[in-house]
């Protein structure tokens, strides 16, 4: 089963407490992932942040389905998730990880590793998880930014 990883750094000009509710408002995705067509929320934890969602997405092979679980560090310094169940992906983990670089300024680095059954070579897969991931963080910094 392959695997394949990518990850991106963007200094994003938005407080960290900004960012951070960006990116556990879990449905708003679409208006800013391009490759998520629908997000709903399943379950929150007690203090209101995700615990896990039904994700809808664009794949290179057509519409992709699964269910992610959230975790939030204690220091409030971003979000990671793994996969549930998925119909074409088999694994899934990310992470937004933020760090002020200032009153209004936050660093942002999105990891992603997903694993898969898709029979596509391994340049095609690695094109796609880059694109995806550059994707997220420009449409994260964009959605901030306007």
């Amino acid at each position: 089963m392959p695997t394949d990883e990518a990850s991106q750094t963007v200094e994003i000009d938005a407080p960290t407490d900004v960012v951070l509710a960006a990116i556990r408002d879990v449905e708003s995705q679409p208006t800013w992932i391009s490759e998520i067509l629908r997000a709903e929320l399943l379950e929150e934890y007690e203090d209101g942040t995700p615990a896990t969602a039904h994700i809808v997405a664009a794949a290179p092979v057509g519409t992709d389905e699964y269910v992610l679980e959230y975790e939030h560090p204690d220091d409030d310094s971003g979000m990671s998730w793994s996969l549930v169940k998925g119909r074409l992906q088999t694994g899934q983990d990310g992470r937004y990880t933020l760090r002020p670089v200032g009153p209004a300024r936050t660093e942002v680095t999105f990891s992603l590793r997903i694993s898969h059954h898709l029979p596509l070579p391994g340049f095609v897969r690695q094109r796609v998880i880059k694109g995806l991931v550059a994707s997220t963080v420009n449409g994260l910094k964009s959605h901030l930014e306007r």
